[in-house]
C-alpha cells in the first residue's frame, strides 16, 4: 500500500462553505478509481493550506494518478502541490476492526 499526501495552498478569499462546494466538484474523479482505497480531503483555513490524503494499492497507481491530478490541483488552487508517496506497511482500522500488514 502507498499513502500519498498532496499539500497545497487554499484559494484566497473563500470561506469554509465555499471551499467545501469547490471540493465537492472533484469528488467524481475519485469515485470508482482503480487502486484508490480511501481519500481524505483536509483544510486548515487558519494557515491557508489544504491536503489530500490517499491510500493506494500500488505506487504505480498513485504515480499515474498524480501525473494527471497535479495539473488539476494546480488549476483548482492556483498553487503547485507538494506530493509525497509513502510506503504503508501497516494499517489499523478501528471502524472495521481490521489490521492490514504488508507481506
Amino acid at each position: 500500500m502507498i499513502t500519498a499526501i498532496s499539500k497545497f495552498k487554499l484559494p484566497v478569499g473563500l470561506d469554509r462553505a465555499a471551499l467545501i462546494e469547490d471540493i465537492k466538484h472533484s469528488i467524481p474523479m475519485y469515485q470508482g478509481r482503480a487502486g484508490l482505497r480511501r481519500k481524505y480531503i483536509c483544510i486548515n483555513q487558519q494557515e491557508g493550506w489544504g491536503c489530500g490524503i490517499y491510500l493506494w494499492e500500488t505506487r504505480a497507481q498513485a504515480e499515474a494518478f498524480f501525473a494527471v491530478a497535479r495539473e488539476m490541483i494546480r488549476k483548482q488552487t492556483g498553487s503547485e502541490p507538494e506530493i509525497s508517496l509513502l510506503d504503508t506497511p501497516v494499517i489499523v482500522d478501528n471502524v472495521t476492526g481490521e489490521v492490514t500488514v504488508a507481506a
